[in-house]
């Protein structure tokens, strides 16, 4: 098992356990929303496309956190930049670290769906979700909880997702 030591959140329905998080070279939480033995196979599931992510995939979620980061440079103190100018695709994930992934109970168990919370440098208040479902990036801004089983009219019309090219604030 991938996850481990699952327990159950503060008398929620939530549960959380800990992974071994390839990206950040750390522990990080998974936030499991169930604990039946098929669901938790289901996250294990995740957790390794997570550990494995593809690498068209993971440069193209680089380069949405990049236009994220850039687009709050205008709210930056020009005395104390919080990340330098001169960050690349390459650099971005040197600015944020991932705190944990999230599992919800799938609408499909053959398809691969998570969010990914991050603390960043550039937006310490709300730092920076990616989510994604089936190999395909449908979120990336600002953490707001957005679940990968929405309709994917969803993350178009209704989320501010750096995923677009047509986004910004």
């Amino acid at each position: 098992m991938i996850i481990s030591d699952v327990y159950r959140y503060k008398n929620s329905r939530l549960y959380v356990g800990k992974m071994y998080s390839e990206l950040s070279g750390q522990y990080i939480d998974a936030v499991l929303h169930g604990n039946s033995e098929e669901f938790l196979q289901y996250a294990d599931k995740c957790a390794e496309y997570f550990n494995h992510l593809p690498g068209e995939l993971l440069s193209f979620l680089r380069e949405c956190s990049l236009r994220y980061c850039e687009d709050m440079r205008i709210s930056f103190s020009t005395a104390s930049p919080e990340v330098p100018e001169n960050v690349t695709q390459n650099t971005i994930l040197h600015y944020a670290r991932v705190n944990s992934i999230i599992i919800e109970p799938p609408k499909d168990f053959n398809a691969i769906g998570f969010s990914v919370e991050f603390s960043c440098d550039w937006e310490p208040e709300h730092g920076m979700e990616w989510t994604i479902r089936d190999g395909r990036a449908l979120y990336v801004g600002d953490f707001m909880g957005i679940s990968p089983w929405y309709a994917d009219s969803v993350y178009e019309t209704q989320c501010r997702s750096y995923v677009y090219d047509d986004f910004s604030l």
